[in-house]
């Protein structure tokens, strides 16, 4: 028989196993966010719009900055190293930025340009007759995509792509959030259609020519006072001057990350005004929402129904 004392004994150890299973665990680690970049505010806001929490989205050029005239601080291009992905509108300072960046595994650029058909820039003054987009056949092309819904969708798309390459594991997070993105920006679309309808074929005066795609899309025109970076000379401004009067202009919209002299020097002579219209606004789908009320406004439209 055993001893006595050999019972306690078991009992104590069978408790003690026991009790192990009621000792809380640790938690399990949480997922990774990854680390990714954007080179301007909306886009940025569509990436963390379709990554939501699992990501976290640094944005290269902050609110009001010129890109055409960005210059990357060294630490940026530090930070930019250490994203896994970097969402590329293909736009000047980007092409520059990249060839700067040491070569690293992982490290991904998604271009979410890409199976888009872009407008050229505006290079030279025409006749507002003969005149859709007063731009040389051969000119740059425009990189403002992101001012018109139906070219939102193809760049949420490559996004949503982008992270669900990156992170498998959770690509059904990343669709689910571009679904409830893309219904947002088709019910957009339809709203803004209704209200500009009514104004197909009208011109609205800008500074800086960044509207093209919003204007293409609603069947409008921009006319913009400044061209190719520089501003209008006096032959030019007296143009614009007579053109702005004879069409009944008095709004002239003027873009925070540019000088608007010459922009309050046309609306002076035409009796206008100047009124901010932010290409670079964060909330994209907002900012359009509230450039077409604005637009809409300017031309005298009617309210919408």
């Amino acid at each position: 028989m055993a001893p006595l004392s050999f019972f306690p004994r078991v009992v104590c150890l069978l408790l003690l196993a026991g009790g192990l299973w009621l000792l809380p665990t640790a938690p399990a680690e949480a997922a990774p966010r990854y680390q990714v970049t954007a080179g301007i505010p909306p886009l940025a806001y569509l990436v963390q719009r379709v990554g939501g929490e699992l990501i976290e989205v640094a944005t290269l050029i902050p609110a009001g900055q010129d890109p055409h005239s960005f210059e990357p601080k060294p630490s940026q291009i530090s930070e930019l190293s250490r994203s896994a992905l970097y969402f590329s509108l293909n736009m000047p300072f980007e092409q520059t930025l990249l060839a700067k960046l040491p070569t690293r595994n992982g490290f991904r650029v998604i271009e979410v340009d890409r199976g888009i058909d872009k407008l050229p820039l505006p290079e030279h003054y025409h006749d507002h007759d003969d005149r859709k987009s007063a731009a040389h056949e051969h000119g740059e092309l425009d990189p403002h995509i992101w001012l018109a819904p139906r070219k939102l969708l193809i760049i949420a798309a490559h996004i949503m792509t982008g992270l669900a390459e990156l992170d498998p594991s959770r690509a059904d997070t990343y669709l689910a959030n571009y679904q409830l993105l893309k219904e947002e920006i088709e019910e957009l679309d339809e709203q803004i259609s209704r209200l500009l309808a009514p104004l197909a074929g009208r011109t609205f005066y800008v500074y800086h020519p960044a509207f093209g795609y919003f204007a293409d899309a609603y069947h409008l025109r921009q006319y913009p006072v400044e061209i190719g970076g520089k501003s209008p000379g006096p032959r030019q401004l007296i143009t614009l001057i007579g053109q702005a009067r004879r069409e009944g202009v008095r709004v002239i919209f003027v873009q925070p990350q540019f000088d608007r002299k010459s922009a309050a020097a046309l609306a002076q002579a035409i009796d206008g005004v100047v009124f901010p219209l932010d290409p670079l606004a964060r909330e994209v789908t907002a900012n359009l929402a509230e450039m077409a009320a604005q637009i809409h406004a300017a031309l005298g439209g009617e309210s919408s129904p």
